[in-house]
């Protein structure tokens, strides 16, 4: 057995979820992100900070097949992922959301879901055009699959409401709904708190505890919001210029220099 196949296997029993080992990429002779190293633990609440730039997005990027990484490893439950298509990191179990709200906005929220979960069911062509009994069937089962989801996630109420008509504070949980109809063991949600009021903030915080063990999840976030992430966050790790400055629980990220200066400039204080 390898190295790398044993130290695969050791994370397995010891519960890792996901393993970023010295992860990288460079954009022509830019190296966007160096060395990054990431471990998850299944069921903990992760977060990723740094300043705009720092190469945050583009970490989550590589994480869900977006962007294929230049060096680096990327293991999830066990699997080496480095070069796989995104479809297969969604059947593998991982999620996002995006910075910017991206959904189906003159679809109703019901369509947004459905969508998602006819993802994951592949039709025979025969199937499709004569509309069989299996295909209606599984219609619906979707249906009630995702008016089950939306129940769960208090917005069946909207249900037949267009996506767009929603406040932005429901759009962002619709967007988190749609990611959850994929049945997802990690769920990433890239600046959640974007464009919130501070109310909308508090009612996020409660929304993303109470998913992550509604649904047995492990959740890793980027987040501008300090105050969001201290609260909600297990475990956090600092970018700054495409690599880590820090990592640790959220009393030590704010106490630690480096960080705050990155942020904050020298002599700054959170």
């Amino acid at each position: 057995m390898t190295n790398n196949t044993t130290n695969i296997a050791n994370s397995v029993l010891n519960g890792r979820l996901l393993e970023v080992e010295k992860l990288g990429i460079r954009f022509g002779g830019l190296q966007a992100v160096g060395e990054f190293d990431l471990h998850l633990d299944a069921g903990g609440l992760y977060g990723i900070i740094g300043p705009n730039g720092a190469g945050k997005t583009t970490v989550f990027n590589m994480l869900t097949g977006i962007y294929r990484p230049t060096e680096g490893r990327i293991v999830f439950k066990g699997k080496e992922m480095v070069g796989e298509k995104i479809h297969n990191f969604t059947a593998a179990g991982v999620a996002r959301t995006f910075q910017n709200v991206r959904l189906f906005k003159n679809l109703t929220v019901l369509e947004n879901i459905e969508i998602a979960l006819h993802n994951g069911v592949e039709y025979g062509l025969l199937s499709a055009f004569f509309r069989s009994s299996a295909m209606r069937k599984k219609e619906e089962e979707i249906l009630d699959e995702a008016s089950a989801l939306l129940k769960r996630l208090g917005l069946l109420s909207y249900s037949e409401k267009k996506a767009s008509s929603l406040p932005y504070g429901l759009q962002r949980r619709l967007e988190i709904a749609r990611a959850l109809a994929t049945s997802p063991t990690l769920l990433l949600l890239d600046e959640p708190a974007a464009g919130m009021n501070p109310q909308e903030v508090d009612q996020l915080a409660q929304d993303i505890r109470w998913i992550k063990e509604e649904f047995g999840l492990t959740v890793l976030l980027i987040e501008h919001h300090m105050a969001l992430v201290m609260e909600i966050c297990d475990h956090i790790t600092v970018m700054n210029f495409g690599r880590t400055i820090a990592d640790g629980a959220p009393g030590e990220i704010r106490n630690n220099r480096m960080v705050v200066e990155a942020y904050l400039g020298k002599g700054g204080k959170f």
